[in-house]
Parts: C-alpha cells; structure tokens; sequence
C-alpha cells in the first residue's frame, strides 16, 4: 500500500534536487542547497551521518559550532556551484542529491588549517592530509567510472574547506581591505666609519688649538680658532 502517489515523490525530486540539465533546472537556485537534504536510500542516509558524525568530532577539536555551520553550509552550496558549472562544461546531463560535498568540505577544512593533525586510522597514525589525498585520488580516479556528479561535488567541497581552512588559518584574506600605511618615521642611520673619521678629525683640531695654547698662550688664537674651541664646550 502506497501512501503517497509517485507523482509527489517525482515532483519532490524536480523541485529540491540538483540538474545540471539548464532547462529542467529552470532557475531554481534553491536547490544549490536543498540537494544537500535528500538521499536516495536510507542506507545512503546512513552513511553520509556516519562520516558526518567522524568529520565532526575532528572538526570540533579546533573550531566553534558558528564556523562549523559555515563549512557545512557554504561548502555544500560551493559543491552544488561546482557540480553544476563543470557538468555543463562538459555537457553532462543528470542530476545530484547527497550531503557529502558538504561533509568532504569539514573535513578539507580541517586540511587546510592543520594539514599536520594526525588520527588513528585502524592501528596507526597518520596525518590528516593523507586521508585527504586518497579522497581526492578516489574521486578523480572514479569520476571516469560512475556517479561523476558525486565526484564533482566532493572535489567542489574540498576546494571550498581547504580555502576556508586556510582563511581560518590567517594564510587567505578575503577583507580585501588596502593595507593602512605605517605612522613610524624613517629612521637613516649614519655611517659609522664616516662618523667615527669626522671625530678624529675634529679631536685632532682641538689638540693642536691645545698645544698652541700651552705654548704661547690662549691670546694667541686667531678669531676662528677660539669660536672653534668655543662650540666644542
């Protein structure tokens, strides 16, 4: 017995998920988020919160339940943009549901800010980034076998949470904001072996104005040789 006719579950599916097809598209820009919402089983389901479940409990070691939203989100939506704008490039005609552009984006997040952390993977150790390169290398070795709108996605949240993890990291700055000019002065130092030859030259003046003194008395200076002396004060 069928509680709802077919009709409605194809409607659901025409309205909230992602067509790479323009014309069944129709400009309903809603479903660069709403795809993210829909999976085609509910072992499907399952998973994607499984993974999702993992991605978290890392992610949550370095940022807040805010940035958390942002990744998720914005990265699923990045996912969808990502998707769609290569499909059509490559004129591929299908269409996409599924969380996990937005899961890989936690997780490439995480990449991008601490590409170092390491995590046990079955009995060692590993960086992070090594889970990180065998995703990717999954993707584009599967993308030329099946379900390449899935493939899209994934690499459009890895893109988007290796950004935002290097944002969060200081390494990307988005403000695009000119750089204020600094209020300190120029400071030029002097050359010391210049300084140190007017010196001696100057201690050496003053000695023979000394020595004449010492001889003949301090009457006996021209003008200039007492003004000289007097600066010297």
């Amino acid at each position: 017995m069928k509680f709802v006719a077919p009709g409605f579950y194809i409607s659901i599916i025409e309205q909230l998920a992602l067509f790479s097809n323009f014309q069944v598209f129709n400009y309903r820009i809603w479903q660069f988020a709403t795809y993210s919402f829909l999976h085609a089983s509910a072992l499907h389901l399952f998973l994607g919160m499984l993974i999702l479940y993992w991605f978290s409990n890392l992610f949550f070691t370095f940022f807040s339940s805010n940035q958390f939203l942002k990744a998720y989100f914005f990265g699923g939506i990045f996912a969808g943009v990502f998707y769609f704008i290569i499909a059509n490039i490559l004129g591929m005609q299908s269409s996409m549901i599924g969380s996990s552009g937005a899961t890989v984006a936690l997780l490439f997040t995480i990449v991008g800010y601490k590409p170092d952390m390491r995590v046990n993977v079955i009995i060692a150790k590993v960086p992070i980034y090594y889970l990180a390169l065998l995703s990717l290398g999954i993707d584009i070795f599967q993308f030329f076998t099946d379900n390449a709108g899935g493939h899209l996605a994934h690499l459009g949240g890895s893109i988007f949470g290796f950004c935002y993890g290097k944002y969060l990291a200081g390494s990307l700055d988005f403000s695009f904001k000119p750089k204020k000019k600094s209020n300190l002065r120029t400071v030029h130092k002097m050359n010391p072996t210049k300084n140190n030859s007017t010196n001696n030259s100057v201690q050496q003046k003053i000695d023979v104005i000394l020595d004449k003194i010492s001889k003949s008395g301090y009457d006996s200076l021209t003008k200039e040789e007492k003004e000289f002396l007097f600066k010297q004060k």
